[in-house]
């Protein structure tokens, strides 16, 4: 896991994207609530974090989001959902290490990778 973390930004989507398509989900960060983790940056765009699995959320289970949950995500209903968040310019911070790093993506551009890579 920890060698996961500290590869490339373009590794790291890939792998994110790879297992997303192997295993059919994606993981997020869900409260009591139903509510799903969102963060902000400092010129106030705002970001849903997912992961490929589900122990790399465990950095995030902490401080602000400690009444959060790992939450499984099926593929289809992570695409559905695109044209919603991309709508409210919401990105997707694809695979958060454990830093905060983030590889931000337009909603509807990792939609895209993911169909292309579901289609085969």
């Amino acid at each position: 896991m920890k060698k996961a973390l500290q590869i490339t930004d373009g590794e790291r989507y890939q792998y994110l994207i790879d297992k997303a398509v192997e295993t059919k989900t994606v993981w997020l960060l869900k409260a009591i609530d139903g509510m799903f983790a969102m963060f902000e940056d400092d010129k106030g765009q705002e970001y849903l974090p997912i992961w490929p699995e589900k122990e790399f959320t465990k950095f995030y289970v902490q401080d602000d989001w400690e009444e959060y949950e790992a939450e499984e995500m099926k593929i289809y209903e992570f695409l559905n959902w695109m044209q919603e968040l991309s709508d409210d310019k919401i990105l997707i911070a694809a695979f958060p290490d454990e830093n905060n790093k983030v590889i931000p993506i337009p909603p509807l551009e990792i939609r895209k990778h993911l169909e292309l890579l579901l289609k085969n």
